[in-house]
Order: C-alpha cells, then sequence, then structure tokens
C-alpha cells in the first residue's frame, strides 16, 4: 500500500478525500476439471465498512487490466459486480484462461503417442517375443512418465482433474494388451493355457510313447528286415505333424489377436470421444461465491 498524493482534501461537511494504491496478491482456488484446457471465474471481493453513516465508502469508477499475461495463465477479462445487488458486497469478477500448449506437449502428446505406438506394437508376431519385451518396454516408459511429472499434474480441490483419469485409464489398457500378448504367445507356442509343468509333463508322456511305440516297430522291423528308409521317412511324418500341430496352434492364436486388436481399438475410439466430450463439452460447476455464505 502507498499513498497516491501527500494531500488531504478536506470539506466543510467533515469528508476527507484521500488516494490509496493497494497491490494485493490474491490466492484463488480455479476450477482444473478440464485441465490442461481450464478456464474459469475469480472473484475478488473489495468491500468497507461503516457503522452508522461513520466510516469508509467506496465509490468505483472504471475497471480495467494492466497486465493480463501471468505464467500459463491470461486474463481476458474483468468485471464489476455486486453479490445480490447489494452494496455491500462488491466484487471484481475476472475471467481467467489457462494457455494450454505447454501443459499439452509436456504431458497430453506423450501419453497419446505411447497408446500409438501399443497399437502399432499389434503388428509384431505372436511367436518371437518382440512384442512382449515392446510392451512391457512401453508400461516401465509410462510408469517412469508418471513419476517424473507427478508434480506437474494439478491437484484435486472440489472438481478432480480429468487428466488424471486419463493417465489411470492408459496406464490400465497398456497392462491389459501386456497381459493379452503374453496369454496369446503362450497359446501359440504350445496351444494350451495350463502351466508350464502340466504341459512339459504331458509331453514327456506323449514323448514315452512314442518311443516305446518306436521300439517296437523297431523289433517288428529287425524282425521283417525292414530297411533304414522306413525310419526316415517315420521321422519325416512325425516332423511334418509336429509343424503342423504348431501352424495350427499360430493360426488360431492369430485369430484370437486380430478379435483382441478391434476390441481394443473400439475401446479406444469410444474412449477417445468420451475424453474429448468431458475435455470441452463438460464443466464441474462450484460455488465462487461461497465466501459469503
Amino acid at each position: 500500500m502507498k499513498h497516491g498524493n501527500k494531500d488531504l482534501l478536506v470539506h466543510s461537511n467533515g469528508t476527507i478525500e484521500h488516494m490509496v494504491i493497494m497491490n494485493t496478491v490474491v490466492g484463488c482456488e480455479v476450477n482444473l476439471y478440464n485441465y490442461p484446457f481450464a478456464s474459469d471465474f475469480c472473484p475478488i471481493a473489495i468491500n468497507v465498512w461503516a457503522i452508522s453513516g461513520c466510516g469508509m465508502f467506496l465509490n468505483f469508477g472504471a475497471v480495467s487490466t494492466t497486465s493480463a499475461n501471468r505464467g500459463d495463465w491470461l486474463t481476458e477479462a474483468v468485471e464489476l459486480d455486486a453479490e445480490g445487488g447489494r452494496d455491500d458486497r462488491n466484487y471484481l469478477w475476472v475471467s481467467l484462461k489457462m494457455r494450454s500448449e505447454n501443459p499439452f506437449m509436456s504431458l497430453v502428446l506423450p501419453s497419446i503417442l505411447i497408446i500409438v505406438a501399443d497399437v502399432v506394437s499389434f503388428s509384431l508376431p505372436l511367436g518371437g517375443g518382440e512384442r512382449i519385451s515392446f510392451k512391457v518396454t512401453l508400461v516401465l516408459s509410462f510408469i517412469m512418465f508418471l513419476i517424473i511429472l507427478n508434480d506437474l499434474l494439478p491437484g484435486g480441490g472440489q472438481c478432480s482433474p480429468i487428466i488424471r483419469k486419463h493417465f489411470c485409464f492408459c496406464l490400465v489398457i497398456l497392462v491389459l494388451s501386456t497381459l493379452q500378448s503374453m496369454v496369446l504367445t503362450r497359446l501359440a507356442k504350445c496351444g494350451t493355457l495350463r502351466p508350464c509343468s502340466l504341459s512339459k509333463s504331458k509331453d514327456l508322456l506323449l514323448k514315452d510313447t512314442d518311443n516305446e511305440e518306436e521300439s517296437k516297430s523297431d523289433i517288428k522291423a529287425s524282425e521283417e528286415e525292414n530297411t533304414a528308409f522306413q525310419k526316415v521317412v517315420k521321422f519325416l511324418n512325425k516332423m511334418a505333424a509336429q509343424d503342423q500341430t504348431k501352424a495350427i496352434h499360430l493360426c488360431f492364436a492369430n485369430k484370437v489377436d486380430l478379435i483382441c486388436f478391434c476390441i481394443y481399438l473400439t475401446v479406444l475410439i469410444v474412449y477417445a470421444v468420451v475424453i474429448l466430450y468431458f475435455s470441452f463439452g463438460s464443466r464441474c460447476e462450484i460455488n465462487q461465491l461461497d465466501f459469503w455464505s
């Protein structure tokens, strides 16, 4: 606070006129529900008190802004109003809008690119393991991204920012996509979702059965003086049957993978429409003048 003039103007009726310049820093709880595309109003109450006609009275003139830029926020307009038309409840209605370029580039865009990379990763084959390693890398990268930028995320308040729900959805969908790829890789390799111990025991049992059949056939072949050519043919037929079984398992896994990809893409499209609606077409209403209630 500083004096606008060192002189006082005293009227004959006892009224004193004096100009005082006040620079005031006001903390306003802004509604960040649509962050980083947030816009809100900040009311600033300006009042004086008088008892029985003795005291100070406010005479408001023209209201204007001197600086509209303050960091990521832009002051669009300032209006003078009175709550309920009462003279003792005057306030400045400040219209604020956030500059969305910086938070969009540092928060929203990386999450979108990670989801796009996860969608493209469905083009990788199931059998080699490249898809699983790539998806695990995406999940870990997104978790590190959230940890690093945790301080930049807005707080809760009365209306929790929708960007927090967006990050939760992205993390859940990445983890589910990774688990789906793990299951389908197992299905493409073994054709079953049973644990490895059960599957190996079954394979060993089949192998022992084949060895017994092969030994019997060898004895019979020796008894019948079979040639080595027949053994080679039998071995090749066995390898061809195994390759055919693996091809059937891989084909079935690829069909299931295609269905999962269509479901995944549909969920992302629906989510994009919903998040765009809540970001631009929906607002969380709060009472900005509750300090008078």
